[in-house]
């Protein structure tokens, strides 16, 4: 259990009396002295329900540091007095609000000091046109409406309160005056700069881990994972992805500096404790440009709730900063959520391999997550990703990586057709297994209308668009990507390949040293790198990239057809025994055969090989339309009668410029 400490309890309250500390406490948020601060108006907020809920753990200043102010559980408020602070200000408020009364209320509010339990003062039937001092903040002196609410008093006392009430009097026609000004002056201000002040981008920062324990990392990743994607559904709202706030993870970097770097106007920041069947979420919000809270909460839960927590918290963050939730979005946000379960441990566990580039590693644990729960809709999907990821990469036939992860996107549709990214994996394979265009298209743009902020799908729409000969609408997309993942080198390095098929070369080189400075790890960079050197003509820096990779089928392609274009054919030559020994073990090279040959200049060769790798479905075939090292091939009639089998159109060929 997350421990809490004990605090003291008041007399419990009936269900009349709890009803009519609620209607009370609505009139005195909604009043002149609260009206102003929403902080002062969640305090109290705060502080009430709790009381009425008989949730008095809650009710130290430890913990109410951590639900209100996001703070650590175990922050020390020895030096830290926000709590304090905010208490203080909060009672002067409410002497304000009571002090302006014309007549007592039934129930009067107050936060004695030294605790924060609220306390609640009847009104008794027979004193109703008396009314009781009003509490002043610690310190201060009491005051009260009418000098006959005091006549015990002394003489001396009620001479100060006639004067006071004088001005009372007077200093209260001057607010009016005042307020009807200020009101004005807000209006133009709001006309003038409301719009620009509302927030319409966000990012949700890694949740920080306080267990302790690094092996629960993957935990708080995958709970901030679930509130980025619950929140990325809300269309009016631009949602940073996953891979580009990941990068911020333990940065000791200022908030507003983050935010500057992501493009956001806000920034949700939390922690997260998970201790034996509970587990604290903290998560506070933001204005990254004035560097102000706007809310923060904190939330217990059982662990078998804590999938259900993430559309709560999204919502609250949605409602906090007024942005508009369709009611679909709504529907989806507030949607039934499973109970938490070893499936989920294990998906989560599945998706940090994914996320730290272990496909492979990420199978086993994805395929025990959807044995375990068969209908585990987002286990299917990650599953589909996996093996998408290492078909890709060739590191896996074609034929079989490309049919799983069709199968199992089919799978998480099935169970759940709401979600983007299974309609993402799905489309994905429809490409590359089937050379399904238009089913390709409609899974895309089904995935971006569920979740406009999905990067993942922007990019895959991009390249379909680039791969169909769309190139202006492609780049479009690459840049909306890039605007949703702004800070991840898997982003920049999308980007790069996007501006390489444009024939951009320039750009491709400059997206690329953008990646590598964002993740300095040479060995990820080294096949763009040899890909954008050889269509640049530097040719020697091109073969140095491509030798570091070894015997990869796509290097070997593409270090052979660079060979051939240097005018050094036995060295091209050489590396084709290698591609048909692959061919012979997975069924990988032939593409890579043909660039080869195409380098060389052999054109009937190349379209020979090209024609092999139709026949074996092979994945480079997609790229034929667009792909620069196929370019001496395309004054060839048979190279067009290629590009229809694939299924892609001969016109209207439009490389972005």
């Amino acid at each position: 259990m997350i421990p809490a400490d004990a605090g003291s309890e008041p007399e419990e309250l009936d269900p009349e009396q709890a009803a009519a500390v609620r209607e009370h406490l609505k009139e005195v948020i909604a009043s002149q002295e609260f009206a102003s601060s929403k902080r002062s108006q969640y305090f109290l907020q705060l502080i009430v329900e709790h009381v009425l809920a008989g949730r008095f753990d809650n009710l130290r200043e430890r913990m109410i540091g951590a639900e209100m102010f996001g703070r650590p559980i175990d922050y020390d408020t020895a030096n830290d007095a926000v709590v304090r602070v905010k208490a203080t200000e909060v009672r002067k408020r409410l002497a304000q609000y009571y002090l302006g009364l014309t007549k007592p209320p039934r129930v009067r509010i107050e936060i004695p000091a030294g605790t924060y339990v609220a306390k609640f003062h009847w009104e008794k039937p027979e004193e109703t046109a008396v009314a009781e001092p009003a509490i002043a903040a610690p310190g201060a002196e009491s005051v009260s409406p009418s000098e006959d609410a005091l006549p015990s008093e002394p003489p001396l006392f009620r001479r100060f309160f006639r004067e006071r009430s004088r001005r009372v009097v007077a200093a209260s026609a001057a607010v009016v005056l005042l307020a009807i000004v200020a009101y004005l002056g807000f209006r133009a201000f709001s006309n003038r700069f409301g719009a620009t002040s509302q927030v319409r981008s966000i990012a949700i920062l890694p949740l920080e881990n306080l267990s302790g324990d690094p092996q629960q990392e993957y935990f708080a990743d995958g709970m901030t994972d679930e509130l980025i994607t619950d929140l990325g559904q809300v269309s009016a709202l631009r949602v940073i992805s996953r891979t580009s706030v990941m990068t911020y993870k333990g940065s000791k970097k200022l908030l507003p500096e983050i935010a500057r770097e992501l493009g956001v106007d806000a920034v949700v920041e939390g922690s997260i404790l998970r201790g034996g069947d509970q587990v604290r979420i903290t998560a506070q919000l933001i204005d990254a440009r004035t560097d102000q809270h706007i809310w923060s909460q904190s939330y217990v839960r059982d662990l078998d709730n804590v999938l259900a927590l993430q559309g709560e918290v999204a919502q609250a963050i949605a409602d906090q900063i007024s942005i508009e939730v369709t009611p679909r979005e709504q529907a989806r946000l507030s949607r039934e959520r499973p109970a938490y379960s070893e499936a989920q441990d294990l998906y989560w566990l599945g998706v940090h391999m994914l996320n730290i580039g272990e496909p492979r590693n990420a199978m086993g644990y994805l395929q025990e997550s959807v044995d375990k729960d068969p209908d585990f809709a987002s286990a299917h999907t990650a599953l589909a990703n996996a093996y998408g990821s290492l078909g890709e990469a060739g590191w896996l036939p074609y034929s079989e990586a490309f049919a799983k992860q069709k199968a199992e996107a089919s799978k998480a549709i099935a169970i759940d057709e709401a979600l983007p990214e299974a309609h993402t994996e799905l489309a994905n394979a429809e490409m590359n297994l089937n050379w399904d265009w238009k089913t390709a298209e409609r899974e895309l743009k089904q995935a971006i209308a569920l979740n406009p902020n999905l990067a993942a799908a922007h990019s895959a729409y991009a390249f379909y668009l680039l791969r169909v000969g769309r190139g202006h609408e492609g780049l479009a997309e690459v840049k909306r990507q890039l605007e949703l993942d702004p800070a991840s080198a898997r982003s920049f390095t999308g980007a790069a390949f996007a501006y390489y098929f444009s024939r951009r070369y320039d750009e491709a080189l400059a997206y690329t040293h953008r990646a590598e400075r964002i993740q300095p790890s040479p060995v990820d960079f080294l096949f763009p790198f040899g890909a954008i050197y050889s269509e640049k003509g530097e040719y020697a820096k091109a073969v140095h990239n491509f030798e570091q990779l070894g015997d990869q089928p796509h290097a070997l392609g593409h270090l052979g057809n660079v060979y051939g274009r240097m005018g050094k054919p036995e060295e091209a030559r050489a590396i084709l025994p290698k591609l048909v020994d692959r061919i012979a073990k997975d069924g990988l090279g032939r593409y890579e055969i043909a660039l080869i040959y195409a380098g060389l200049g052999e054109k009937a060769e190349a379209v020979a090989w090209l024609e092999k790798a139709l026949a074996a479905h092979d994945k480079g075939m997609t790229y034929l339309k667009i792909d620069p090292c196929v370019d001496p091939l395309r004054d060839d009639p048979r190279f067009w009668d290629l590009v229809r089998t694939v299924g892609l159109p001969v016109s209207g060929v439009r490389l972005a410029k």
